[in-house]
C-alpha cells in the first residue's frame, strides 16, 4: 500500500507559486536566448536548403539574387541574433547558479565566439566580394556559382559548430 498523499497547498496558492516560479527575469532571458538561437540556427539551416534550390535553378540570375538575399539575411538577421544569443547567455550565467569556469559555459562561449568571428570575419566579407564578382562577371558566371558553394561550405561548418554548442548547452557537459 502507498502511504498518505503529501499535503499540497490549495489550488489558488499553487497557481500563484507556479506563476512566481516561472515568470521571473531568468526564465524570460532563457526564453529569449533560446528563441534567438532557434531563429539563428534554424535560419542558417533554411538558408542552406534555399541555396541548393537556387543553385539547381535554371532561372537566369537566380544564384545572384539568392546571393543578395543571403548577404541581407546575414547582416539583418544572423548578426543581431548571434549577438543576442551571446549577451543573453552571459546574463543567464550571471543570474543563474552557474559560473564562467564550468566546462559547458566555456565551450559555449568559445563556440559562439568562433561562429560570430566566422560570420563577421569571413562569411560577411565574402558575401560582399560575391556582390562585386557578380557585378564584374555577370549574374550567371561559373565563378559566381563556385564562390556561392565555397561560402556555403564554410557556413555548413559554422552550423555544425552551432549544433555542437546547442548540444553542450542542453547536456551541460562537465557540470
Amino acid at each position: 500500500m502507498l502511504g498518505p498523499a503529501p499535503s499540497t497547498p490549495p489550488a489558488g496558492e499553487r497557481e500563484d507559486e507556479v506563476m512566481r516560479a516561472t515568470v521571473d527575469l531568468y526564465n524570460i532571458l532563457k526564453f529569449l536566448h533560446i528563441l534567438a538561437a532557434v531563429v539563428w540556427v534554424g535560419g542558417a539551416i533554411l538558408l542552406q536548403i534555399l541555396a541548393q534550390l537556387a543553385l539547381r535553378s535554371t532561372l537566369p540570375g537566380r544564384v545572384a539574387e539568392f546571393a543578395a538575399e543571403m548577404e541581407m539575411v546575414g547582416k539583418r538577421l544572423f548578426t543581431p541574433m548571434s549577438i543576442l544569443v551571446l549577451v543573453l547567455g552571459i546574463g543567464l550565467v550571471q543570474l543563474g547558479d552557474w559560473g564562467f569556469g564550468q566546462a559547458w559555459v566555456i565551450i559555449g562561449l568559445v563556440g559562439i565566439a568562433a561562429t560570430i568571428a566566422t560570420g563577421a570575419g569571413y562569411l560577411g566579407p565574402q558575401a560582399g566580394k560575391l556582390s562585386e564578382l557578380i557585378e564584374a562577371e555577370g549574374a550567371d558566371a561559373p565563378a559566381v556559382r563556385t564562390k556561392v558553394r565555397t561560402i556555403l561550405n564554410v557556413a555548413r561548418i559554422d552550423i555544425l559548430v552551432l549544433v555542437a554548442v546547442i548540444f553542450v548547452m542542453v547536456t551541460k557537459i562537465g557540470q
